[in-house]
């Protein structure tokens, strides 16, 4: 009887088939990850709407951005500042008001340059890469003493300069970029008061 229970039960199971085995509870499927929308197609980025309000406050933005870096205005700050810490006096607001007056008297062609270093300083920068007092500096000597005052050295260079041309340029270089400070996002002639008494001799 046990045997004929047996064929039936194996007569019912296809043949080749494995039998199950039990795995346990399956564990929950891991959250999706998000991608970034900037390695996605065109398709699956979303627009992104922006109100006219929004566009104007970023124009407005922009153009300031645009017209404080045009005109220099955080260099000019920057200038300003310097001087009123290097100023000693007891009055930094009228000290203030005149040097602006300076600087708009120069920018118009008259007046001194209000620079910020002064002829006792830029000798003290010679003479200090001059120790043994030759008389030059050599090339290399001389654009460290550029950079040293943070000024732009635009002429080429012999071996050696004379430290009095040395004194020169550096007097004429930070004049200069005073002058281009100050008439920034203005279309003007280069001034320097070299060349305007070079041209005022010629018109004689």
């Amino acid at each position: 009887m046990s045997d004929t229970t047996g064929k039936e039960q194996n007569a019912s199971e296809p043949e080749g088939k494995m039998p199950e085995i039990d795995l346990g509870p399956v564990p929950p499927s891991p959250p999706p990850i998000s991608l970034c929308k900037c390695i996605l197609g065109s398709e699956s980025q979303e627009e992104v709407i922006v109100s006219e309000r929004k566009k104007l406050i970023l124009s407005t933005v922009s153009r300031t951005e645009n017209y404080l870096r045009e005109r220099r205005i955080p260099e000019l700050l920057r200038f300003l500042l310097t001087k009123l810490l290097a100023y000693r006096g007891k009055t930094p607001i009228a000290y203030a008001e005149q040097l602006i007056n300076d600087c708009m008297l120069y920018r118009a062609g008259f007046g001194q340059a209000p620079v910020v270093y002064e002829d006792r300083h830029l000798e003290a920068v010679v003479k200090s890469f001059d120790p043994g007092q030759r008389g030059w500096l050599s090339a290399g000597q001389v654009r460290r003493a550029f950079k040293t005052l943070g000024l732009t050295l635009k002429d080429d260079l012999e071996e050696r300069i004379p430290t009095d041309e040395v004194l020169k340029g550096l007097k004429v270089a930070q004049e200069e970029e005073l002058y281009e400070l100050l008439n920034a996002g203005i279309t003007r002639k280069k001034h320097s008061k070299y060349t305007s008494s070079i041209s005022s001799k010629d018109s004689k």
